[in-house]
């Protein structure tokens, strides 16, 4: 079962990831759908801050999200920005209507959610048409592994200023499963207003090291064509555990057909 993002864990969402993302992802999502023309479905679209630009774009983008706070958000987003994107309701180790996409899109460490990688790649592999491709994105925690972050702490982990002048802060904990390569985390969101708001949250992350994720990409059925650290499509390391990075990798995969 996925995690959904519930009350003002799935309100704050975007404006946390707005404060420090400059964009990159929705640029490299776009060229990567332009290299894989036809229908593509984005994989926890959220509230749309990925996704609804690239409809914007013109381009044939339906979504996928599990947390039905999203969902409302996004329909409020869609109508302020005057656009009707296709969005379906559902977990996305689980879902499928039917329909064979061209491209699948698995940004913001979506993956890492899920209890079982293996089995939701073998799910997605069964949603993309032969030959269709993956964009996938995926994060290293080492902060937490490294110790910079000491477990069982709380620590400001986002403060931002909303439009509207209220401050919203998100507090974080954590405990690391090395066995299992988990980092098992506490949330304390809290937001200013009349009346303040509060929200507790756990979300459990799963780690993927790079070669692991190599081998387990090629044993659900795809063909790994390139891989590249921190949104830069020009950082082309074979061995990212030798170079400083902030720990995030974009892989672009082939589905093929799986040998029985």
């Amino acid at each position: 079962m996925s995690q959904p993002y519930l009350s003002l864990e799935a309100e704050l969402h975007d404006a946390f990831w707005e404060a420090e993302d400059d964009g990159s992802e929705v640029a490299l999502m776009a060229a990567f759908l332009k290299s894989h023309p036809g229908p593509a479905l984005e994989i926890g679209s959220g509230s749309g801050r990925l996704m609804f630009p690239l409809v914007q774009m013109g381009m044939d983008v339906e979504g996928l999200e599990l947390s039905r706070d999203m969902l409302d958000l996004g329909n409020s987003r869609a109508r302020k920005l005057s656009i009707q994107p296709r969005v379906h309701e559902g977990d996305m180790s689980l879902w499928n209507n039917g329909r064979k996409f061209c491209s699948l899109l698995a940004p913001a460490f979506t993956l890492q959610l899920t209890s079982d990688p293996a089995a939701t790649l073998r799910h997605w592999h069964g949603l993309l048409a032969n030959h269709g491709g993956l964009y996938l994105t995926v994060f290293m925690p080492y902060a937490e592994l490294l110790g910079d972050l000491p477990e069982n702490q709380w620590y400001e982990d986002h403060r931002v200023t909303l439009p509207d002048g209220r401050e919203a802060l998100l507090e974080t904990r954590h405990r690391l499963d090395r066995r299992r390569q988990l980092v098992k985390r506490e949330h304390r969101y809290s937001l200013t207003g009349n009346p303040p708001q509060t929200h507790h949250s756990r979300q459990t992350i799963r780690w993927i090291e790079h070669l692991e994720l190599l081998a387990l990409l090629v044993d659900c059925g795809f063909q790994v064509d390139r891989f590249f650290l921190d949104f830069d499509p020009q950082r082309l390391i074979a061995d990212p555990e030798a170079v400083d990075f902030d720990g995030i990798l974009t892989y672009h995969a082939t589905r093929l057909d799986l040998k029985v």
